[in-house]
């Protein structure tokens, strides 16, 4: 089934809510077990903690007074009392004993544990995901839905399952002494489920259409937000027109916001306004009570500590039925975010290894080749690279060049098989790139891209980004090639000195001097084959003449692969791929391509006139 055709059914299912009952059991079970796998034993008392409190208040505050007054009206002993009330007194201190060592340190520390489990299960599915996905904005949406609700979901559906084992029994509970002591007020009980379930579900219903609603709405109105705080935006901000766009952007937003509101919070407050009345206040405070006050005082069959005990039991049944109701159409709530959850989790990556991958060798870097390559990112219409035919032979140094748009970083993107080619193959050392295990290939290249990050965490971290134990002679190395060594001897922490100020006082760095830091964790990585997108779009000329000479001299048996919008930088290639609206137009050395008069040429003389 195409994403597309997949799409539409899931929003053909959402619109409908037509979940199955046996799928609403098996998401929230889904979640339960990671739950109990990640704190057992506390997993267990927290679904159980409502149970044990309802079961205690039904005897300390129902079945107590009823036997207190009975016994008084049939004058029973005062020691059989006291025995009685001895052992109601245990029990309650008991519970008070249990709830307070478990609230105050066991369950605090397991849900710690649950977090973390269901986190690091979407973390390393994330991990997983294929980076075609990213790209799909209807994909992306589901994982940010998926991540931010992950957390409520397990606090609720503890919660939920909980007090819905705890509505069972204790409806089996009240329902069977009510039944003792006044069979035919079952039916009041079994009339009250009914309204309020078809109500409540109603509710959830809406409520859940209105989440899925305002959540891309809410994502926009949150990036404008952040904008407006970030420091990385706050110059352009102050110095430009666009903060009256953005608040403009909020505004519409907000807007949104509001119309989704109005039109569904409506409809919820009627739902539970006939939920909470006729189910609840007309049938059980006013007909119910009328009924036993009947009993009571016209037929005079049952007595006075029987009348309390049934109109208080009533009135707890009644409570239960509502909380029942509720939770029963939480957990199918609770079951539609878990859906989403289990749906991204389902996802099956398309670039994998196949079973048996061939034996594979990294320390050489052999030949790559593209034979006849043409690729279509997800949803586009157009080929963003057609028919690509080129050879990268081992040790080489290779630039690919063009204008924006042509297609050079998905090509090198392909090469590390981020993505599969739509039509073509790519091979390596003579095998198609499929053949071999999809980590290790990749373990061929040490990349740098346009958009690198720095992390909150300190130089040496971010330099080694946690590629394998850290080598303090190839980690100076790397920082002495990359040009920032000067920079670092001036920090009072040097090499460990905290970057960014995400969490404490930490040093910020310049634009050249944070790619002078990511083109160091490039280097560090110390694999065959370098891959650098603009490696020199931040430096000065100095500073890319230095990178340049380092860059020859640590790759020197290296194969060198550049993305470069400086064509000065690719007079040091021994190829160069002259590439235009995703075809290859040209290749050959500067030489040679300046020779021949054509794009490359004209493209480099225009940037040769700028330093005449």
């Amino acid at each position: 089934m195409s994403a597309e055709r997949k799409s539409k059914k899931n929003d053909k299912n959402d619109k409908n809510n037509k979940m199955p009952l046996k799928r609403v059991i098996s998401n929230n079970l889904f979640l339960l077990n990671i739950i109990v796998r990640a704190a057992p034993r506390t997993a267990v008392f927290m679904l159980a903690h409502s149970l044990i409190q309802s079961l205690v208040i039904f005897f300390e505050h129902t079945y107590q007074i009823v036997y207190i007054v009975n016994a008084i009206q049939y004058g029973k002993p005062f020691f059989e009392i006291l025995g009685f009330l001895i052992i109601m007194s245990v029990i309650v201190t008991s519970n008070l004993i249990l709830n307070s060592v478990m609230g105050s340190g066991a369950i605090p520390k397991a849900k710690e544990k649950i977090y973390r489990a269901v986190r690091e299960k979407l973390y390393e599915k994330a991990k997983q995901t294929d980076i075609a996905c990213y790209d799909n904005p209807e994909y992306y949406n589901e994982y940010v839905f998926a991540l931010g609700n992950a957390v409520n979901r397990v606090d609720s559906v503890i919660e939920i399952t909980g007090q819905t084992i705890s509505n069972i029994v204790m409806l089996f509970v009240l329902g069977g002494y009510i039944v003792f002591a006044e069979s035919r007020s079952i039916i009041f009980i079994v009339i009250s489920f009914i309204m309020s379930y078809y109500f409540m579900s109603k509710s959830a219903k809406i409520g859940f259409d209105l989440n899925k609603a305002l959540n891309p709405v809410l994502r926009k109105r949150d990036y404008v937000n952040r904008i407006f705080y970030l420091p990385d935006y706050v110059k352009e901000i102050k110095l430009s027109s666009v903060k009256e766009r953005l608040l403009e952007d909020y505004a519409e937003a907000e807007n949104q916001v509001y119309s989704e509101l109005k039109g569904k919070t409506r409809k919820i407050a009627v739902f539970g306004f006939l939920e909470s009345y006729l189910s609840g206040s007309f049938l059980f405070d006013f007909l119910f009570l009328l009924y036993l006050m009947h009993l009571a005082v016209v037929q005079n069959v049952i007595g006075f500590g029987t009348l309390f005990g049934l109109y208080r039991s009533s009135r707890n049944a009644r409570g239960t039925i509502t909380d029942f109701t509720h939770n029963i159409a939480g957990l199918r709530e609770q079951s539609l975010y878990i859906d989403k959850m289990r749906a991204f989790l389902d996802y099956e990556q398309t670039v994998v290894s196949k079973p048996d991958p061939i034996p594979f060798n990294n320390t050489a870097g052999g030949k790559l080749e593209l034979i006849g390559v043409s690729f279509t990112y997800p949803g586009a219409k157009e080929e963003t690279l057609s028919d690509i035919t080129l050879t990268i032979n081992q040790g080489e140094k290779v630039a690919i060049v063009g204008y924006n748009g042509a297609g050079k970083t998905t090509l090198i993107k392909l090469l590390m098989r981020l993505y599969d080619p739509s039509v073509g193959e790519i091979h390596y050392d003579g095998e198609d790139i499929r053949e071999y295990d999809v980590s290790e290939y990749r373990s061929l290249f040490s990349a740098l891209f346009q958009d690198y990050q720095i992390y909150a965490a300190t130089v040496a971290q971010n330099v080694i980004a946690g590629d394998g134990e850290p080598d303090a002679e190839r980690l100076m190395n790397s920082i002495e090639a990359g040009g920032l060594a000067g920079r670092i001897e001036m920090m009072k922490d040097k090499l460990n000195t905290q970057l960014t100020k995400e969490f404490i006082e930490g040093e910020e760095l310049s634009g050249g001097e944070r790619q002078k830091l990511a083109i160091s964790r490039s280097l560090y990585k110390n694999s065959p084959i370098i891959i650098f997108d603009e490696p020199s779009s931040a430096l000065d000329p100095i500073a890319e003449f230095e990178l340049n000479n380092a860059m020859l001299e640590l790759g020197r048996e290296k194969t060198l692969i550049f993305i470069s919008h400086r064509l000065s930088t690719t007079r040091m290639a021994d190829k160069i791929y002259m590439f235009e609206k995703g075809r290859l137009i040209e290749s050959g050395s500067h030489d040679e391509l300046i020779g021949i008069g054509g794009k490359y040429a004209e493209m480099y003389k225009l940037q040769a006139e700028k330093y005449r």
